[in-house]
């Protein structure tokens, strides 16, 4: 079963509708990952400052207590020894004792900071490591201050391993959207690509056509059901036309060719020379209007039936471009028009045998009527296929290129033929996936047929 031929082109992951939707559904990942990220390092950080302010404050009542029922020598004992157990229960306390003119009686900073004994201040307090501690000062009396400290470094691994595990779990959920994301595209791509299969069929089935996935009830069943029946319709319209298209060329052929058989006749009774004369043009007149008939017929047959490849077969387009070259060649000599065909071996085309014929012999037609006595005309044939033909004749003006291969166009003031021959030419051209273009021959007109166009 052959149909329109199924398009190469691969929409990337990026362009596909899943694949937007991924990248949209990434994208909206981030923005909610970042979102949680900020609020709860907010949060941690501002319970943690919480939590080590309250701390520092507890730590500072108690040695204030003890300074108040034990004297200073008490507080700097207990001082020394909660320094010396920072080794074993991991705590990261500094204290200060300092007399009235700050300088340092007791404890582990060696100098003052920047924090306000006489209003109790606290605040953030550089250590000598490079470390944050959060500190709180105080007046003990009138010759004695104090500041206790708490590093902040617990504070800052607890923040670090809270980015860490954002960070993985924002990879850990893009990596999941992702690949759901492609999962998703190539199964939709592979639903897609049925129906686009199935599209391209349409043409060559007779009766009733089911789309894969005519059953499912998501969007894709709609489209299937819909395409089916779209189907079925041009199938029906297809049908209609080359019914009515056969009743019409049978209807008009059959009292044209009752008419030649009675000027025909007329002509065999006749001996007037005139009568015979007019009978004699009336009967060419007739051939005239049955040839246009049979071309406008095969045109409208071929525009109808770009999406029915039924009939195509492998040809040996090389060996058809030869043959007809044979037969021109003679005409050319008859008619002292030089003819040169150069026509590559074995160049394999799929169409039908007989308008791929009827295309070529109307270019070469075409070149011969419009190369006067003593001219050229170039046939060339290349693997693609590229088919070309070239005269010596008057050529095609510029304005006239867009609209010679429509419909009785006749141009450069020519009254020979009915202007169909190349209109012809581009509708079996349009049926095998094949354009063909109008372009300067210097001198003359080359007329090019090449792939391109889709059937």
């Amino acid at each position: 079963m052959m149909g329109l031929p199924l398009s190469e082109e691969r929409v990337s992951f990026t362009k596909s509708l899943s694949g937007r939707f991924t990248l949209a559904a990434i994208a909206l990942a981030l923005a909610v990952f970042a979102m949680l990220a900020v609020a709860t390092e907010w949060y941690v950080r501002e319970a943690s400052d919480k939590a080590l302010t309250q701390a520092v404050d507890t730590d500072l009542a108690g040695l204030v207590d003890i300074y108040a029922s034990s004297g200073r020598q008490e507080l700097l004992d207990r001082i020394e020894d909660r320094l010396a157990m920072k080794a074993y229960d991991q705590a990261d306390r500094h204290y200060l004792v300092a007399d009235a003119t700050g300088q340092p009686v007791g404890g582990d900073i060696p100098r003052w900071p920047n924090l306000s004994a006489e209003n109790s201040a606290s605040g953030t307090i550089m250590l000598e490591d490079g470390s944050e501690a959060r500190a709180r000062a105080t007046q003990l009396d009138e010759g004695l201050t104090l500041v206790v400290a708490h590093g902040a470094d617990e504070q800052s691994a607890l923040l670090r391993d809270l980015r860490s595990a954002f960070l993985i779990g924002l990879a850990i959920a893009l990596l999941a959207i992702l690949l759901l994301g492609i999962v998703s595209s190539r199964a939709l791509r592979a639903r897609v690509n049925d129906l686009n299969r199935a599209f391209a069929e349409v043409g060559d089935q007779s009766g009733k056509i089911e789309f894969p996935g005519y059953c499912s009830e998501d969007e894709l069943g709609l489209l299937a059901r819909n395409g089916s029946a779209m189907a079925e319709r041009i199938i029906g319209l297809i049908a209609a036309h080359r019914h009515v298209s056969d009743q019409i060329a049978h209807e008009m052929r059959t009292p044209l060719m009752h008419l030649d058989m009675r000027l025909r006749q007329a002509i065999a009774e006749s001996e007037d020379s005139e009568t015979l004369s007019t009978l004699a043009q009336s009967r060419e007149d007739i051939r005239g209007v049955a040839r246009m008939l049979d071309s406008l017929l095969d045109i409208a047959s071929s525009e109808a039936r770009r999406s029915d490849r039924s009939g195509f077969e492998s040809i040996d387009l090389s060996a058809l471009v030869a043959d007809l070259a044979d037969l021109f060649e003679e005409s050319g000599a008859d008619a002292d028009i030089a003819f040169e065909a150069q026509i590559a071996e074995g160049v394999q085309f799929d169409g039908d045998r007989m308008q791929l014929t009827r295309m070529v012999s109307n270019l070469l037609d075409n070149a011969f009527k419009f190369t006067p006595a003593g001219g050229f005309v170039e046939l060339t044939l290349k693997p693609g296929p590229e088919l070309r033909v070239r005269d010596s004749g008057p050529g095609v003006p510029d304005e006239d290129k867009p609209r010679i291969f429509d419909r009785f166009v006749r141009v450069g003031g020519q009254t020979k033929g009915h202007g169909l021959g190349l209109a012809l030419v581009r509708a079996i051209a349009l049926r095998h996936g094949l354009k063909v273009e109008c372009q300067d021959g210097n001198p003359g007109a080359e007329f090019v047929i090449s792939r391109g166009a889709k059937a």
